[in-house]
């Protein structure tokens, strides 16, 4: 492992194999996650993701697990239509957290919830709400706008970040923003430029970011199964990174996550370099500590297989 590389990596892939593309039954699904907690790259192992509602389905399977060794699990929302439905999911979704962790201890830990706001642009008091009653039982919140990916999204995106900005400014508590990368049709990719948008938007109001879908590989590149180009999850974290310590302009961040070239990126003993840009060692460990905290994908074997194949692992 090449030391900057391992800042980079640690805990930064959440294993969501019950998610599309791979769509593995519960069963499939947990058992993998308990294997890759032993195996050589565990420590690039995050979170365990599963949506709320299925919750109760993990309690046949939390004997796989021990304290020292948790069941770590990030949970996903239930949508809603508007803020009075996203009011009460929300709060139907923490029962279902707190619930399931009362029922086994410290064999488990859920500290991530992933919460779908409706498809408006956030209301104040649901930002509240899910802020104050999150971060009082220290649960980590990711809000994921879901208005459509047009022509409009990234102004709505950019209403969507002040909005949050408004709400981190004013509370303890401090909402962090999931950003969708990908799916499994080629209309479900943002571009680079709307990707550039929101890693600035973020970065510019200091709101921690996470990411979901699409990122299975490290280096962008075209895919037959999407029939589009995936973005890399080396490039997305490497553009976050470098934005935040140079700092870029959304169109030098752009360049970073458009770049199909592995050989512009690099790891080595002093940190990470992109071209002639760097990042160090310990400022990769700060921005993934704080503001760049991990991405959700439903295989964590593609994305060894490729860091292998690039001499990075």
């Amino acid at each position: 492992m090449k030391s900057g590389a391992q800042p980079f990596m640690a805990s930064l892939i959440d294993y969501a194999g019950l998610f599309p593309p791979a769509s593995l039954p519960l069963d499939s699904a947990i058992r993998n996650y308990a294997a890759y907690q032993v195996s050589e790259e565990a420590w690039m192992l995050g979170r365990f993701i599963i949506p709320a509602s299925r919750l109760p389905e993990l309690d046949a399977y939390v004997s796989l697990f021990i304290p020292e060794r948790p069941l770590l699990c990030a949970v996903i929302g239930s949508k809603s239509k508007d803020k009075e439905e996203g009011l009460l999911t929300f709060r139907a979704d923490l029962e279902s957290m707190l619930s399931f962790c009362e029922r086994h201890g410290p064999t488990v830990k859920v500290d991530v919830l992933e919460f779908p706001l409706p498809p408006l642009l956030p209301d104040q008091d649901l930002l509240e709400t899910i802020g104050a009653e999150t971060a009082k039982r220290g649960i980590q919140a990711f809000c994921e706008m879901t208005l459509p990916l047009n022509e409009d999204w990234e102004r709505h995106i950019l209403q969507t970040l002040d909005a949050m900005a408004e709400h981190n400014a004013s509370h303890p508590s401090v909402l962090g923003f999931k950003l969708r990368t990908g799916g499994v049709t080629a209309d479900a990719f943002p571009t680079p430029k709307q990707v550039s948008a929101a890693l600035i938007g973020c970065r510019d109001r200091g709101i921690p970011m996470k990411f979901t879908a699409g990122l299975h590989h490290p280096i962008r590149m075209y895919r037959e199964e999407v029939e589009t180009q995936m973005h890399g999850f080396v490039n997305v974290f490497a553009a976050g990174m470098l934005a935040h310590t140079h700092p870029l302009t959304a169109l030098e961040t752009e360049r970073i996550l458009a770049d199909e070239e592995p050989s512009h990126f690099s790891f080595d003993s002093a940190g990470l370099s992109w071209k002639e840009l760097m990042i160090t060692v310990s400022e990769i460990e700060k921005l993934r500590t704080t503001l760049l905290r991990s991405y959700g994908s439903c295989s964590f074997d593609e994305p060894r297989e490729d860091l292998r194949a690039l001499q990075i692992l």
